[in-house]
C-alpha cells in the first residue's frame, strides 16, 4: 500500500471511529422525511435518516432509494465494494444526513433520487469517499461540471475494485 493511501486510510478510519462513538455526530432519532409527492422540483435541501446502506454510493431512507451524485463505488460483491459498503454503513447507517438537490436532476432511470449527501459533521460524502480506491469520481449520473472536476482532484488513485 502506498504511503498516501495509508495516511488517508488512517484518517478515514479515525473519522469512522469518531462517528461510530458519536463524537462527530450522534445517530439521530428523527423520523425519515417523506418524499415529495408531486411533479414539482425537489427541494434544494432535505434531511433524512438513513435506514439501510445498499452499497458505497446508494442508501435507503424510508421508502426512498438515494444514489449519491458524482461518485461510483465498487459493486458490493468485490473486495473494494465490500470495503466501500462497510465505510458507508459506519458513516451513514442510522444517521441523519442532508440531501442537496442538483437543479434539473431528480432521478435516474431506476427511479433512485440523485442527490449530494452532507454528513453530520458538515463534510461532503462524495469528496470523502473518492479519497479511497473503492470509489471514483463519476459524471454519468449527473452533477455540475465544476463539482465533478473537484471530485476528480480528490480522486488521486482512481477506482480499483480488486
Amino acid at each position: 500500500m502506498r504511503t498516501a493511501e495509508k495516511v488517508w486510510s488512517g484518517i478515514g478510519m479515525a473519522l469512522v471511529g469518531l462517528v461510530g462513538i458519536g463524537v462527530l455526530g450522534p445517530a439521530s432519532n428523527a423520523t425519515t422525511v417523506a418524499p415529495a409527492s408531486s411533479a414539482t422540483e425537489a427541494p434544494a435541501r432535505s434531511t433524512v435518516t438513513v435506514t439501510d446502506v445498499i452499497d458505497g454510493d446508494t442508501v435507503r431512507a424510508g421508502n426512498q432509494v438515494i444514489h449519491v451524485l458524482g461518485i461510483d463505488s465498487c459493486a458490493p460483491s468485490t473486495p473494494g465494494g465490500a470495503e466501500a459498503k462497510q465505510m458507508a454503513e459506519a458513516l451513514l447507517g442510522g444517521r441523519e444526513i442532508t440531501l442537496r438537490a442538483e437543479p434539473g436532476i431528480d432521478r435516474d432511470a431506476s427511479g433512485r433520487l440523485l442527490r449530494h449527501v452532507d454528513l453530520a459533521f458538515g463534510y461532503d460524502y462524495g469528496h470523502f469517499m473518492v479519497t479511497y480506491a473503492h470509489t471514483g469520481a463519476d459524471a454519468s449520473n449527473g452533477g455540475l461540471r465544476d463539482y465533478v472536476a473537484s471530485l476528480r482532484e480528490d480522486d488521486r488513485n482512481g477506482r480499483s475494485c480488486g
